[in-house]
């Protein structure tokens, strides 16, 4: 990834004298990865690259993570939502993550005056560090999640597993990183009676630091749903988060819909709040 780029030949005004070396191209993967950078800029890109882990706001980081958010949502005729979820990230041998998020759903809907409340669906993360430098860094893993909750209307009432992906980006003009995600679910058993599950997800992000303990992250979250005819949905969301001391930060994430709100994972609007405390690798 760091081989210098190629150099085109130019004219020389004596063809004799002209050295016998083909430059050497770069492959094709090359290509498609990030273009080399300075000294200055590799060292930049470490520096922040250290603070990412050190905040959580890299999902390409191998740290430990312990996390309690809470998110209210206001979604369509006038259905309410708040989630509660306790995540808790395990590193292990430098490059292997064990993710498990734990949601807790409350929903009320003013025009049934009726509401539930209780246990979600558990989601488990198993992913590898399969490349990583200071300027670039991807990861691959399988999340799945399992038909643990307590009442009907809380969960997918299916078994869904499907790849995930994630990678980051050092962007010197920006000083920021580019974060891309990618995840892919589709159900693999569960309650027959149940609707099918097959959702992909796309998310984009840029990752700035402010100062010396502050950090924004603006982002984009692009979902298609196989199961009803491809409908698409998409939201928009700003997070501010601050480094309290050591590792523990706290943030807030509000969100809005911009289309498609009838499909999973989609809203009119939402705000997130939470705190984390991360931890190194074993």
């Amino acid at each position: 990834m760091s081989e210098p780029a190629s150099v085109m030949p130019t004219e020389m005004e004596d063809p004799i004298e002209a050295p016998d070396v083909v430059p050497k191209k770069r492959r094709f993967l090359s290509k498609l990865g990030p273009r080399p950078v300075t000294p200055e800029q590799r060292e930049e890109a470490e520096r922040l690259r250290q603070r990412a882990a050190k905040y959580g706001t890299d999902p390409t980081a191998i740290v430990g993570r312990m996390q309690l958010s809470s998110t209210y949502y206001d979604l369509p005729r006038g259905i309410q939502g708040v989630d509660n979820t306790v995540r808790v990230d395990v590193p292990f041998r430098r490059d292997f993550l064990l993710r498990a998020d734990m949601p807790f759903w409350k929903w009320s809907d003013p025009n049934r005056q009726s509401s539930t409340q209780g246990m979600s669906d558990l989601a488990v993360t198993a992913a590898w560090r399969a490349y990583n430098t200071p300027e670039y860094a991807l990861l691959l893993g399988v999340l799945s999640t399992m038909p643990t909750a307590s009442e009907t209307g809380l969960g997918l009432g299916k078994y869904t597993v499907g790849p995930t992906i994630a990678t980051s980006w050092f962007v010197p003009q920006w000083e920021s990183f580019l974060i891309g995600l990618v995840t892919q679910q589709f159900s693999v058993g569960g309650d027959p009676a149940r609707r099918a599950f097959n959702v992909s997800r796309a998310t984009a992000q840029i990752n700035t630091f402010w100062a010396e303990r502050w950090w924004t992250i603006a982002q984009s979250v692009w979902q298609v749903d196989w199961e009803r005819s491809a409908k698409s949905s998409m939201t928009l969301e700003l997070e501010v988060g601050r480094n309290v001391v050591g590792r523990l930060g706290v943030f807030v994430r509000p969100g809005v819909g911009v289309f498609g709100r009838d499909v999973p994972g989609a809203y009119d609007w939402n705000v997130e709040a939470g705190v984390r405390y991360m931890f190194p690798s074993f």
